[in-house]
């Protein structure tokens, strides 16, 4: 019998995308890697159709019924396949992370931790456990409290209150009860006024407390809290007492608190989230200084931004008439208001006009939340800060209370990954000092520990479960999912690994093909899409699409052991030389996140690029310290729901006035509708359907611009709403798409597609390469230059019609960028931030990338990138290196100036890896 790693996937003629007509095989048991430029098909050759082909005959597998709720995937263009094991993508998710998220929720750590805190955490306020009353347990705990003492069993009469006093005596004499206890001493209940009967409690039973007596005890303890409605009272004889209830009621502030369970910890849920910020961990409250940002200005001068929106300014109108009655001056700067002016101009007049200030404004606003525009204009003027009752922790008093040992769930989601895997080890002992060994425990406590062991073997020890998912580095992101996947302990299984290196540092790929081995020796099958070269040399088979990318793509170029293929040696150039007349921007006193007050220059006109290990600190220094910090200066807003608090300084003044504006490109991909091509995503589309317009055929009928438009009726086909196909719902076999007949795939009508220019109509327009646009369009040269950059980008190859959904990552990444580049070109010195651009290029695209982001340098902007690549690395004007480590390990500047310099600088972790 063939032996496993013997056997092969087999694939033959495949023709999915691209791809072009050919057979390939892939072994068992052994790590592949499929590389080649961006978009010439490795997507569509691993994910599009051997996964494609593997999920797809899984499905199959289902009933009808299971199927309508799962993804359906496209049937992969091919002729056969043999021995496809069953498979797992791990594809690049950054853009899945949302305001909600913590390293936590995308570990799946916090619900092995919701399953070990539900089963084994007790309550404890003020300092002392609370625990529910039962018969046994009270007897037993008055026992231990009072031994040999004369006790007397009490039951509270004030549950008793829907009951008139009088009916109750009559109650109580007729079960036997004679005897009550108020204020400090026993009576005859026939002793007491009716009045005094419902703030008294009844004496259930007296008893020495002896070992003797404790089943008398326990039924007395029973009947004890049946009386008192779940309350009950043990008295002993020196006059102590302690009181027992049913219910979680901490004796010295009367909170009733919930059982533990799973959801009590989960922030996404009602039962556990935060009253106060509902499980976000921040609150949005309004900012000041975004609200009258210029002191220096009045009323007078209409210098309340909130209020210049549409219709809004007569709130200036209202103002005035308000002031006028309270006999303020409206001319007055906002720097010279007294306290009560502010009062007045936050919070109105209280009625004594129809003003009613700018928190009543603002009110206003919140009532027209319904309507987009509304909540992107409050949203203008709204900031984020730490939640004053959960700390940022997310999680309510409830939840807070629980215990396990000495820490509660906060205090354990705190911990570093490091930490936890120590209070993992010590849950044994703490489950039988609690005598609460449970199956469920003990499975969640193996689960979490192989996590915990898989995201230190990714180097993510220093992470603690709390951080929020947004403040994480592109590194971290991946190493996280790829810990996540591989810590499933599948074997038998064909993972799907999309570039898992992006973001990583040289050392960390390292790091990471050690982990991917050791998945491969657990029986599985490894097939990865990658541009890094220690990935690629450690594949055990090779395979290269191409030659190009597109349609000039799409060929089997080369498959085999990787130690025959022929590595291209990339020349890259060096930075420019600098002078003693350099301006830079000069960050001081940094301490955001890990960042420990270090100071950071940018050159300004340059190419700045910041390197180091995943984890040192990049992202804090630049984007959640720099961005915000520069955005601010220049009186620009960003979205503050994706930062954070920075700390620090920015200047010299100069230097930041030199700017005219800032840009983040993050590494988010691109939104990608059915209805988004690169000229709309791009636009200039626009300039395409102008041309149309002013045809002679068109002004003839009359037709305007968006008369030629995919969104909005008029020249698009309404039987598929200008998408060329319809969708057909097929109920248990779900949705299948369907060259719509009305318009036979062509988008759009007859009418429209009469219109010619140049001998071609809209439809043959979009089918046209972006070259082949290039020389089409070559009269119009504002688009003309728009086409140059995307050609020079390395995307002539795309067709104007082709939609963004199609596009590899790497394609998608350019797209992005060239977003801001197109813009950029005409445009005043500005500093353009960006993460990570080379995700998804290969060495030849991002040679590409280099020489726009050299235009953008020459053309006077401040370029700033944060990456990995050496290429980039070595062509930068000023790099700058955290580190030396993650974490508390990092967040120091181990270099700052020319490339060259950083051989010279002992704590470099990327020094060893560049030959200058």
């Amino acid at each position: 019998m063939e032996r496993v790693e013997d056997q092969n996937i087999e694939l033959n003629g495949v023709r999915t995308h691209n791809l072009k007509n050919f057979s390939i095989k892939f072994p068992l048991g052994k790590i592949s890697v499929v590389t080649g430029v961006s978009g010439s098909g490795k997507s569509s050759l691993v994910f599009d159709t051997l996964y494609g082909e593997a999920y797809r005959r899984y499905v199959e597998s289902l009933s009808s019924y299971a199927r309508q709720y799962l993804k359906q995937l496209a049937k992969p263009d091919l002729d056969t396949v043999e021995n496809l094991p069953p498979a797992i993508a791990v594809k690049q998710a950054r853009s899945g992370l949302n305001q909600r998220s913590t390293v936590g929720t995308m570990t799946e750590m916090t619900d092995v931790l919701r399953i070990i805190f539900g089963h084994l955490s007790r309550v404890y306020c003020h300092g002392k456990e609370l625990i529910k009353a039962t018969g046994p347990y009270m007897a037993q705990d008055s026992m231990a409290l009072f031994p040999g003492q004369k006790l007397l069993f009490l039951a509270p009469l004030d549950a008793w209150g829907k009951l008139k006093a009088a009916e109750l005596k009559v109650q109580l004499e007729a079960q036997g009860f004679t005897r009550c206890f108020v204020d400090g001493e026993v009576h005859k209940i026939g002793d007491i006024k009716a009045n005094d009967l419902k703030r008294s409690m009844i004496v259930v039973d007296r008893i020495t407390a002896t070992p003797d007596s404790l089943s008398r005890m326990i039924e007395a303890s029973e009947l004890t809290l049946r009386l008192g409605r779940g309350r009950g009272v043990v008295r002993g004889e020196k006059g102590n007492e302690k009181a027992y209830n049913k219910q979680l009621v901490c004796p010295e502030c009367d909170t009733v608190y919930v059982d533990p369970s799973p959801t009590l910890f989960n922030h996404n849920h009602p039962q556990g989230a935060c009253e106060r910020c509902q499980g976000f961990g921040r609150m949005p409250i309004k900012d000041r200084a975004k609200i009258t940002p210029d002191l220096e200005g009045s009323i007078a001068t209409d210098n309340v931004p909130p209020w210049n929106f549409g219709e809004h300014k007569v709130y200036y109108k209202m103002a005035r008439r308000s002031a006028k009655m309270k006999g303020y001056d409206v001319t007055k700067p906002f720097k010279n208001y007294t306290a009560t002016e502010w009062k007045w101009l936050y919070e109105g007049d209280n009625g004594q006009t129809d003003f009613d200030g700018i928190n009543g404004y603002f009110a206003y606003l919140d009532t027209k939340r319904y309507k987009a525009h509304y909540r992107i204009h409050a949203a203008r003027f709204t900031t984020y800060v730490l939640c004053d009752e959960c700390l940022g922790f997310r999680l309510n008093k409830f939840a807070r209370a629980c215990q396990i040992g000495n820490h509660n769930f906060v205090d354990v989601i705190k911990q570093s990954v490091a930490e936890l895997q120590n209070w993992f080890g010590g849950l044994n002992s703490l489950e039988d000092k609690l005598a609460a060994r449970v199956v469920a425990v003990e499975e969640a406590s193996q689960e979490g520990l192989l996590r915990l062991t898989y995201l230190m073997k990714m180097g993510l020890g220093y992470l603690s479960l709390s951080r929020s998912a947004r403040t994480l580095s592109g590194g971290e992101v991946q190493r996280i999912n790829m810990a996540r996947s591989l810590g499933s302990a599948l074997t038998g299984t064909l993972f799907c690994l999309d570039e898992p290196s992006v973001g990583l540092h040289v050392r960390d790929s390292h790091n990471l093909l050690e982990v991917i081995l050791e998945l491969r020796d657990q029986g599985n099958t490894i097939v990865i899409v990658e541009h890094e070269n220690t990935i690629i040399k450690g594949a055990e088979y090779l395979v290269e699409i191409g030659p190009g990318a597109g349609h000039r793509g799409g060929n089997l170029v080369f498959s085999g052991n990787p130690a025959a293929y022929q590595f291209e040696e990339k020349v890259w150039p060096i930075g420019r030389p600098l002078s003693a007349r350099e301006k830079y921007l000069v960050l001081k006193n940094v301490s955001t996140h890990n960042l420990k007050k270090v100071e950071a220059q940018i050159l300004l006109s340059g190419l700045n690029v910041v390197c180091g290990v995943s984890g040192s600190g990049k992202t804090s220094l630049i984007r959640h310290t720099l961005y915000p910090l520069l955005a601010k200066a220049l009186g620009q807003d960003i979205d503050d729901e994706d930062s954070t608090e920075e700390v620090g300084t920015l200047g010299p003044a100069d230097a930041v006035k030199s700017l005219s504006s800032v840009h983040f490109v993050s590494q988010e991909s691109i939104g990608r509708s059915t209805r988004s091509t690169i000229a709309t995503y791009l636009g200039f589309y626009d300039d395409i359907r102008k041309i149309l317009a002013t045809t002679p055929a068109a002004k003839a009928l009359g037709l305007t611009p968006g008369f030629f438009s995919f969104n909005v009726p008029g020249g698009r086909c309404e039987t598929c709403k200008g998408l060329g196909y319809v969708v057909e719902d097929l109920s248990f076999l779900g949705e299948m798409p369907v060259t719509c007949s009305s318009c036979r795939g062509m988008q759009f009508t007859d009418e429209a597609l009469s219109i010619m220019y140049r001998s071609r109509n809209l439809h043959d327009i979009l089918q046209l390469t972006i070259e082949e646009a290039r020389e089409f369009f070559y009269e119009h040269n504002k688009l003309a230059r728009a086409l140059d950059q995307i050609i020079g980008m390395g995307l002539g190859y795309v067709r104007l019609g082709q939609n963004t959904s199609s596009f590899s990552g790497g394609e998608a990444q350019r797209l992005k960028l060239l977003r801001l580049l197109l813009d950029a070109v005409d445009r005043k010195p500005c500093c353009l931030i960006f993460d990570e651009p080379s995700t998804g290029l290969s060495d030849k695209d991002v040679q590409q990338l280099l020489l726009q982001l050299l235009r953008l340098r020459d053309a006077g902007h401040t370029v700033v990138v944060v990456e990995h690549h050496l290429g980039l690395i070595k062509a930068a004007d000023w790099l700058i290196e955290v580190g030396p480590e993650a974490a508390s390990a990092g967040g120091t500047i181990v270099f700052q100036g020319p490339p060259a310099g950083i051989m010279k600088a002992k704590d470099s972790r990327t020094a060893p890896f560049l030959l200058m």
